[in-house]
């Protein structure tokens, strides 16, 4: 028969293995809750369906392809001494060449940023931006500017403090509805 006697002593000798045991389930119920109903993971496509019949104009007269475009395999800076993906391609040219628009568009951003440079932004339609950046001070073109394409829209410079052991190139980087795509796609890169 038990009594309240009994169950006092009881407690009173292993209450605290009772609660270390009951503790231990506790945690083994949530663990195996959390990875029974853990969710599926959700797959996101971060391939942006690319218009391969828009091709741009060289955005430089006479260029090397100095850098190449990587979203997954990692190049080694030397300015910055790591690993990183390159989610644009370094056109190596004499400072001071001209940088010319590679389609018509819109410039949407005329900006100084620490690590890429002067840079502008160029909405060409279709979703697609394309970013010079790396640009000398000098940029003839404003917000708001409509330009046409092989027009001038800055000078290539070594403003990119990111980069800044490459020496004079352009940075161009493309943009489809915000995602990095590679510039190969519209640039005929293959001969530079």
């Amino acid at each position: 028969m038990i009594n309240k006697t009994n169950v006092k002593n009881f407690f009173k000798t292993y209450g605290y293995w009772v609660a270390f045991a009951l503790s231990i389930a506790l945690l083994i119920t949530i663990v195996t809750i959390a990875i029974v109903n853990k969710p599926a993971p959700i797959e996101e496509d971060f391939t942006p369906v690319v218009n391969e019949e828009i091709k741009f104009a060289d955005p430089l007269a006479d260029m090397a392809l100095m850098k190449d475009y990587s979203n997954t395999k990692l190049q080694y800076s030397n300015t910055l001494k790591l690993w990183q993906a390159h989610k644009a391609v370094d056109l190596a040219a004499e400072e001071g060449t001209d940088v010319i628009a590679v389609l018509d568009g819109t410039v949407t951003e005329v900006t100084y940023n620490y690590l890429m440079g002067n840079i502008v932004k160029l909405d060409v339609g279709g979703g697609i931006t394309v970013v010079y950046a790396s640009l000398a001070s000098d940029i003839p073109v404003k917000q708001g500017d409509a330009v046409t394409k092989g027009s001038v829209i800055g000078k290539v410079g070594k403003t990119a403090k990111s980069e800044a052991s490459d020496g004079a190139h352009l940075h161009l980087e493309v943009l489809l509805n915000g995602e990095s795509v590679d510039p190969n796609l519209y640039l005929d890169l293959s001969a530079k």
